[in-house]
């Protein structure tokens, strides 16, 4: 398992946005810097940069995003736990996105401070 990451601080803040199930990719949503859509029979989430979501749209904004700089296999056990321990033993809550290479995870904007130091302290290096 990987105990000690490098972990890029994104200079952005981000949205995490709920539309109807069944709703069209806006075009808004594409853009610079990392972005996803998850959908399930619920609901469409987006995440993106803030800056890019209308304000009539139902958003959760100022999250801080922290991507993992290494890529895995898919197969290494730990990878994603190695970074959400230190944050739920800080009490930071997280919402965390996957893609093929790498692991983005969440932060509230609030909790910035705290994620950073619970990160340093577990040993993981952080770069911006």
């Amino acid at each position: 398992m990987p105990h000690k990451l490098l972990i890029r601080l994104v200079d952005a803040e981000y949205a995490i946005t709920r539309l109807n199930i069944g709703s069209i990719m806006p075009e808004w949503l594409p853009g610079p810097g990392f972005w996803t859509v998850s959908s399930s029979r619920e609901e469409m989430t987006l995440v993106c940069r803030a800056a890019r979501v209308p304000s009539s749209v139902q958003s959760s904004l100022g999250w801080r995003c922290f991507r993992v700089e290494q890529h895995f296999a898919f197969d290494v056990p730990g990878v994603l736990a190695s970074v959400l321990r230190p944050l739920s033993d800080a009490g930071v809550g997280v919402f965390a996105n996957s893609t093929f290479s790498t692991d983005y995870i969440f932060v509230a904007g609030s909790d910035l401070d705290k994620a950073v130091q619970a990160l340093k302290d577990h040993g993981h290096e952080l770069t911006t």
